[in-house]
């Protein structure tokens, strides 16, 4: 199996999850398959409603899903690092996954900063990559997947992180809107052909005039297909509508691979 038939295996039973113990164990499991040894699915708020059980899903207060080792998510949630969390903050200001040494990239790295990142070495957290989950309108999040100490990480495989990411967050979030308001089926316009035509070509890397090109309509015709989509989801960037298409099966990971 390559890693795009994974990734579309993990999108597809994703969608299909009840609880959020099972996407706990989905979660976990591609954790591994991609050489990662722990993840955390959460949003930016104070986790101080985290439990053990994981109430604060079912009843769709937070999403805050992980298995970190215990102790250091407890000190965590006591501490509220959270809200000076540099890692989080930097995903706040990027719509791309990025490796923990990258932050520095996004953010001014204080020595408040440093501390944190020093702390979550000591807990055994040494390296990591964060795809942040912000949707206009809604609390931001982030899925961060991390190594222990002695191991690299798994630099290859952060295409598929990055994916795997993004769906899994999109997951929780679905688990816990459908707690909050289960008497209400979301309604959407359907995508037309030529809407999906012109995101299959967005995911590819082209552009509205290379779009238009290829599909034989004006750049503004193509710019308006991409423009209700992102209605359609209500999400402003590109990428964001293509991995709502996604998730959807509109499109499949394998049409993105030329």
């Amino acid at each position: 199996m390559s890693w795009t038939d994974d990734v579309q295996h993990f999108i597809e039973v994703s969608k299909t999850v009840s609880s959020a113990r099972d996407l706990e164990r989905l979660v976990s499991d591609i954790t591994r398959e991609m050489g990662f040894d722990y993840f955390a699915l959460i949003h930016h708020v104070d986790l101080s409603a985290m439990e053990a059980s994981l109430s604060h899903m079912a009843d769709g207060s937070l999403v805050a899903l992980t298995n970190y080792p215990e102790a250091w998510v407890e000190a965590y949630v006591a501490r509220n690092i959270v809200a000076n969390d540099p890692v989080l903050l930097a995903s706040e200001r990027t719509s791309a996954g990025f490796r923990w040494d990258e932050m520095g990239d996004y953010i001014d790295v204080t020595s408040e900063h440093r501390r944190v990142t020093d702390d979550t070495r000591k807990a055994g957290l040494v390296a990591g990559y964060t795809v942040p989950a912000n949707v206009p309108g809604e609390t931001n999040g982030s899925c961060t997947f991390a190594v222990k100490a002695g191991r690299e990480l798994p630099s290859g495989n952060l295409p598929m992180a990055q994916v795997v990411g993004a769906f899994a967050f999109q997951a929780a979030r679905s688990l816990i809107l459908r707690a909050r308001k289960p008497e209400i089926v979301e309604e959407r316009r359907p995508l037309t052909p030529r809407q999906v035509e012109c995101l299959l070509l967005v995911a590819r890397g082209k552009s509205d005039w290379e779009i238009a090109q290829i599909l034989g309509i004006s750049e503004e015709t193509v710019k308006r297909h991409i423009a209700v989509a992102r209605e359609r989801y209500d999400v402003s960037k590109r990428v964001q509508v293509v991995l709502r298409a996604l998730y959807e099966g509109k499109l499949a990971i394998s049409d993105l691979v030329q």
